[in-house]
């Protein structure tokens, strides 16, 4: 008898509380392309969702290109992180160096006249960049932030979005000027004719970032006029460069612009970095080198890049929290006093997918954390993911996906005593021989 029972306990102790085979897929549809019935004319597009990332168009997206003054908007990110941290303050005033008052009375360059003899407050300057694009007042920003060093603000400026996980950017100056019109103030080793260079999509992560992180830049962006300096010599009227703002030449009835970014030179061309919204969506595209004529071609892609996004692309609830997902229902505990715990969905799953999509034609994919649980266990415990996906939709995301749902346990699980876990490997050894 006692060679018996040490024969049942050597084999309990081989024996795992086995949990069947994770299916990959639970709901499986076929993936065919999104149709691109639209065709932007500029070297690259993309239109993304500021709240998920997903991406809603794309045209050589990748490529990096010029991006011109649509840089001001990381040297914005900067100041309003800066601002965020006490750092610096609205109200602190800083007075410019000769050269940069030089920049800043070039005619042939977007700017607001500053002078040596004055100092000027960081929320005019910021008001200065945003809506007309001062390139002396951009720069100034950066002194602002990095104590009154270009060098080293353009270093921030590349480790930051190098920290977003932009990989190709290269940043040289704090405005999106070329250097030809930076005077000495040349970034080591960027050439007398450097200019900043990023992708479209790159160009879209710093939006939404400033989005996300800085929503109240959209209190500015929007301003289609404003005076600098109002009541003295130096008043200057700010005419919004984007004129796609409600009152002014491209805004048009159905989008609602209200931001964010222009860019132009010789190399970049005419660029804009956009965002709007409609029935409680948001978008961020963005058009590099736009082809046409005019002064407008830019905000003629823009608006046709737009539309074209609102009316093919919808919101879909794919799943509530708490849901029950089959053949994903529970998870298998190992030595608990329960041998499985439920699970559920930690959260709702809302994606956007085309605008024919129905329901029969969303996948929902399973990603394994943990095959089973081993006692004791908390309540809440993640094993895996849910993800969503729209069949003829090959787009994917810009960053990390925003499609997912944690599947958790729905209670905890205690460990279970030694004879408890006896009599069950017992059991579990005869009812295996039949």
């Amino acid at each position: 008898m006692k060679r018996f029972f040490t024969a049942i306990i050597g084999l309990m102790a081989a024996i795992t509380i086995g949990a069947s085979t994770v299916p990959s897929v639970v709901n499986a549809a076929s993936t065919t392309s999104v149709t691109d019935s639209l065709n932007v004319d500029a070297k690259a597009a993309i239109s993304v969702d500021a709240k998920t990332g997903k991406i809603l168009y794309s045209k050589n997206a990748d490529q990096v290109l010029p991006i011109a003054s649509m840089s001001k908007l990381i040297t914005v990110y900067l100041l309003l992180e800066a601002i965020k941290e006490g750092k610096v303050k609205w109200t602190d005033k800083v007075t410019p160096d000769k050269e940069i008052v030089k920049i800043s009375q070039d005619s042939s360059l977007s700017n607001v006249p500053l002078r040596s003899d004055k100092s000027y407050t960081v929320r005019e300057l910021y008001q200065a960049t945003l809506i007309f694009s001062a390139n002396a007042a951009a720069m100034m920003l950066g002194d602002i932030v990095a104590g009154g060093d270009q060098n080293k603000f353009i270093d921030m400026m590349n480790a930051k979005v190098k920290s977003w996980g932009i990989k190709d950017a290269k940043l040289v100056n704090a405005n999106g000027l070329s250097n030809s019109a930076l005077g000495s103030y040349i970034y080591p080793g960027s050439g007398k004719n450097g200019e900043n260079v990023m992708s479209a999509a790159d160009m879209a992560v710093v939006a939404r970032k400033l989005l996300t992180d800085f929503p109240d830049v959209l209190k500015t962006t929007s301003i289609a006029s404003k005076t600098f300096e109002a009541g003295t010599n130096d008043a200057t009227k700010m005419d919004n460069w984007d004129f796609m703002l409600p009152g002014l030449v491209s805004a048009q009835k159905d989008l609602n612009v209200d931001g964010l970014k222009t860019g132009t030179t010789d190399t970049a061309g005419d660029c804009f970095t956009g965002t709007a919204t409609k029935n409680g969506m948001r978008i961020i595209t963005v058009v590099l080198h736009a082809g046409g004529s005019g002064t407008t071609k830019r905000f003629v892609q823009t608006a046709k890049l737009m539309r074209w996004t609102f009316a093919n692309w919808k919101s879909m609830k794919v799943l509530s929290a708490d849901s029950t997902i089959k053949g994903k229902s529970s998870i298998a505990v190992d030595k608990g006093k329960q041998e499985t715990v439920p699970l559920k969905t930690d959260k709702a799953i809302t994606v956007l997918v085309p605008s024919s999509t129905t329901s029969s034609d969303v996948t929902l994919s399973y990603k394994a954390q943990r095959k089973q649980l081993t006692a004791p266990t908390k309540k809440g415990t993640t094993v895996g993911t849910i993800s969503a996906s729209a069949k003829g939709d090959n787009l994917g995301y810009l960053e990390d996906a925003n499609n997912t749902s944690d599947l958790v346990t729905t209670k905890s699980v205690q460990k279970a005593g030694w004879f408890t876990l006896m009599f069950r490997g017992i059991g579990h050894f005869f009812s295996n021989l039949f």
